[in-house]
């Protein structure tokens, strides 16, 4: 299944320690540097969240046919994953053809 959120996203590059936004999607604390998704405007961006799940987490290769289709149409991802689903964000100009993208390889059956 494919699910894609047009809320605009945004990946923030912070210290430890920093102050983080109350909307995060997501936080990947490195040691160094913390990286933070939020739709709150500013850092890079902004990106679609194009949602892909869910998945048993048994499955191979998912991820693999997604970018190598996204990258085969020079549609850049930043990927994350949870426990069932992937999520990809792309540029939000380009979200609309990375979906058509996603379910032109089967992507979009349950």
């Amino acid at each position: 299944m494919i699910l894609h959120r047009s809320a605009p996203l945004y990946l923030h590059r912070l210290r430890p320690g920093d102050v983080l936004p109350e909307d995060r999607l997501a936080v990947i604390d490195e040691g160094d540097e913390v990286t933070v998704i939020s739709g709150r405007a500013g850092g890079s961006g902004p990106y679609a969240r194009i949602t892909l799940g869910p998945f048993r987490l048994d499955l191979v290769g998912i991820m693999a046919r997604a970018s190598s289709a996204l990258a085969r149409e020079g549609i850049p991802i930043f990927v994350i994953s949870s426990y069932r689903y992937d999520h990809i964000l792309v540029p939000l100009e380009r979200a609309e053809e990375a979906v058509r993208c996603l379910a032109s390889i089967g992507l979009d059956e349950d």
